[in-house]
């Protein structure tokens, strides 16, 4: 069994050795934004989802229990949930949405730079990771951090209440600014410099290792037999390279979901020393990746969905139809480059490679000739772009990519997966699971019980290429240019109006309060 913790939806999954699919349900959920860059959910509604999942899924596939060899768990990475001393959540988890720690951000960059801390932690400062949201939480809600006694990451809630242990695996604490990526453990140095106890932090084991049994408590709640081996699991981007069957170098994840990640396996450490992309453990014991992260891939899309396809939401519910399957076949009547309108996806500011809080999107060069199909191909265009500017650190430091796999919302369109291999000149590939993390979670409970002798074997076994997309030189070409010449300038260009357009507003903010 995998479960894959998400942003906006928990998903469980039941594979049999060959990888088929016996059963699967997911659960919606919402962020909770009580102001402005602000991002929070309350544990227990995952737990609550969590639980009707699993029994759904039992009851689905008709499996007994009994039967379930291992359980694997996946979920979002960098959030952060407190425990008290009598092991409740003290309040919201801050998920990595959350922009709140901006200004502390800052602040521990200067002093990470000080200490020479960059190589251990291979990483930027970013808003939403667990280091700057707890320092946040010193300075804003003291007697919160006088009440925790443990510290989670959003997956390792839902291990918790399935077996009562407290662990985390080395892929997801590689993803708290807490760790030394190299060494694969806690950096004692930054807790030192947030002045936490080191005690607050959970044990880190390898992906593969079993942290725990399925508690009586438990299994009465969601009907798994007590003592069924809970794994360490991971975080959900490597989890979902491994569901994506990249177990070694040369592969690249390119995965459009909400947000969307480029990433790639390395057999040795490596990290950008311009902090530009980031470099985190992998799920496999003396491996680690690098992967570029944007916020808004999917979302953009999402975004227009929401404001400006209501009839096609409406038309869809009653049809049953993908509005995203409709939005992405009108998109296919607009030439490609969209006659000079390019999109910058930055909805929610931006991780890689700009690490820009500040950033916003923006449509650039729009006239009266641009129809609707224009823009919902420029957005595809412009999240294929953002991902390239990753791509582009990864060739500057000597990172293999032969190929790349498509995962995610993405994937299923043919559009956007032919967008990605003339954006990125690459090959894509599509593959007969769909089911990401919470696959990819399956496949690593699997190995840990020895139902595979390797991740190579569990891949190889259960994992295959359904559909092939190669760039096509003039299209690629034409990309290409718009890419060097237009993108990347606009987006250089704008860095300092982005600052001083949030200081105008924040300023106006306080002269209203």
């Amino acid at each position: 069994m995998g479960i894959d913790l998400g942003t906006t939806n928990l998903k469980v999954l039941l594979i049999d050795e060959d990888g088929k699919i016996i059963a699967k349900r997911s659960s919606e959920y919402s962020i909770e934004i009580p102001f402005h860059g602000f991002a929070e959910q309350n544990p227990d509604t995952w737990w609550d989802a969590a639980r009707r999942c699993i029994r759904s899924v039992l009851s689905e596939s008709g499996v007994s229990a009994s039967r379930i060899s291992a359980i694997g768990i996946t979920g979002q990475m960098h959030g952060t949930v407190l425990l008290d001393e009598n092991l409740r959540s003290l309040r919201p988890a801050i998920i990595w949405p959350d922009r709140r720690s901006v200004k502390q951000c800052e602040r521990l960059q200067r002093v990470v730079k000080e200490r020479g801390l960059l190589r251990e932690l291979a990483n930027p400062i970013m808003p939403g990771f667990a280091a700057s949201t707890l320092l946040w939480l010193k300075e804003n809600e003291p007697a919160t951090i006088r009440s925790a006694r443990h510290f989670l990451l959003p997956k390792d809630y839902i291990r918790f209440k399935l077996t009562g242990e407290l662990f985390t695996d080395v892929s997801d604490a590689s993803s708290t600014l807490l760790f030394d990526i190299g060494r694969r453990r806690w950096s004692e140095e930054m807790i030192d410099i947030l002045g936490l106890p080191l005690q607050i932090l959970p044990e880190a084991l390898e992906s593969m290792e079993i942290t725990g049994h399925i508690s009586p408590n438990a299994s009465a709640e969601t009907g798994l037999k007590a003592g069924t081996p809970v794994i360490a699991g991971g975080g959900d981007a490597p989890t979902t390279a491994i569901g994506a069957g990249i177990f070694e170098p040369g592969v690249l994840l390119s995965n459009i979901g909400t947000g969307g990640q480029v990433l790639a396996v390395l057999d040795s450490f490596k990290f950008d020393p311009k902090l530009r992309i980031h470099a985190f453990c992998y799920v496999i014991p003396n491996t680690w990746y690098v992967q570029g992260a944007i916020l808004s891939a999917g979302l953009s899309l999402k975004w227009f969905r929401d404001n400006f396809a209501q009839i096609e939401k409406g038309v869809c519910e009653l049809t049953g139809e993908d509005p995203y399957d409709v939005l992405s076949k009108q998109a296919e009547r607009a030439e490609p480059g969209c006659r000079g309108l390019v999109y910058l996806p930055y909805l929610l500011g931006e991780r890689s490679p700009i690490m820009d809080p500040y950033a916003r999107a923006i449509f650039f060069g729009l006239t009266y000739d641009h129809k609707r199909h224009h823009v919902i191909r420029a957005i595809m265009e412009g999240v294929a772009y953002a991902l390239r500017d990753c791509l582009e650190v990864f060739r500057e430091l000597g990172v293999p990519i032969e190929k790349a796999v498509a995962y995610g919302g993405g994937a299923r369109s043919a559009l956007w997966r032919q967008i990605q291999a003339d954006v990125f000149n690459i090959p894509i590939v599509r593959l007969n699971v769909e089911e990401g993390a919470a696959f990819g979670a399956a496949l690593l409970a699997g190995v840990a019980v020895k139902v595979y002798p390797s991740i190579r074997d569990a891949c190889q076994r259960t994992l295959r290429i359904i559909d092939e997309t190669y760039p096509r030189i003039r299209e690629a070409s034409l990309y290409n240019e718009i890419y060097m010449k237009i993108y990347r300038e606009v987006r250089m260009s704008l860095t300092a109006h982005w600052r001083r357009l949030s200081n105008v507003l924040e300023g106006h903010e306080n002269v209203e309060g």
